[in-house]
């Protein structure tokens, strides 16, 4: 089994439901408020862990209950611990889900902001030893471009998924191998408009142009946009009815990671990806809403 190592974030998502997202300055009551174990880092693994893959992660919690809790659920869906490390107090994810299922969310960085160079330092012979790097944008920067500069030179393929969205350097992209980016982050990342099929393609070319290998661009309920060095093809959503996207995205990375790495075509894998995230849509919650590789197998949904 291929082994898939996840550095990244882990947070406490604290969700209230309301019957739409508050405008500036609106107060508005929740209908419902509860606490999921979250963090793209830790969804991005679990995603991957229940899905079948051999996954380690490296990130810190707090030396709080949030802590471990986060700790435990990792646990409980086999995904290997020993470089998670703990520090300050746990990271926090306020997020509010809207009636429609759309959501807003403010980070509280926490622990997740401790990461350091050395700690990737010491974790470097599981670097060398696994197949795949996941990295997002939860961690600081300078640690996400050490890690990339660190795969690189040992030749260890990397997906990054660039969330929150923010400004890269080119030098920095060239370093990764494949890019899954949403519209909003791909805007961000190129400074151009998505709005239109041809803009979105020029935009997704425009970041291959630096050097990345591989864009997976996700579109939400219009599907996918792959670009390889083979194809550039749009690839459409399964259709549901969307509860709440939360983890969405970062269950199609994980998805994706595990097709690629157990011998999927890209196109193959994509599409593999589209099925999870869109049964994540249909539940509620962050690591909770992922589902199983069985799960996935019996759940018959129409393009």
């Amino acid at each position: 089994m291929k082994r898939i190592l996840v550095i990244g974030s882990l947070n406490m998502d604290l969700v209230t439901h309301v019957s739409h997202l508050p405008k500036p300055g609106e107060t508005i009551s929740s209908s419902k408020f509860y606490k999921n174990p979250g963090g793209k880092g830790a969804n991005q693994a679990i995603a991957a862990a229940k899905l079948g893959a051999n996954v380690q992660m490296i990130g810190k919690v707090g030396w709080d209950d949030y802590g471990t809790d986060l700790l435990d659920n990792l646990r409980s869906a086999n995904v290997q611990i020993d470089g998670v490390k703990r520090e300050d107090v746990t990271g926090m994810a306020f997020i509010n889900v809207s009636d429609e299922g759309e959501n807003n969310i403010v980070l509280v960085p926490g622990a997740n902001s401790k990461i350091t160079n050395a700690d990737i330092d010491q974790m470097k012979d599981e670097i060398a030893a696994c197949d795949l790097i996941i990295l997002q944008l939860e961690i600081p920067l300078p640690v996400v471009e050490y890690t990339l500069r660190l795969a690189k030179n040992i030749q260890k393929e990397v997906i990054l998924n660039p969330a929150p969205a923010q400004k890269l350097s080119t030098d920095m992209l060239r370093m990764v191998h494949t890019l899954i980016p949403n519209e909003t982050e791909l805007e961000i990342l190129t400074g151009r408009p998505v709005s239109t099929e041809k803009e979105l393609i020029e935009a997704a070319q425009m970041v291959r142009s630096w050097g990345v290998k591989r864009i997976v661009v996700t579109l939400g309920s219009k599907g996918s946009l792959l670009i390889n060095d083979q194809e550039q093809v749009l690839l459409p959503a399964y259709r549901v009815d969307a509860v709440d996207t939360t983890a969405a995205g970062d269950a199609y990375v994980g998805a994706f990671a595990i097709g690629i790495t157990s011998g999927m075509s890209d196109q193959e894998a994509a599409k593999f990806a589209s099925k999870v995230s869109a049964i994540v849509v249909t539940r509620e919650g962050a690591q909770q809403s992922l589902p199983t590789k069985e799960e996935v197998d019996k759940i018959i949904l129409s393009d």
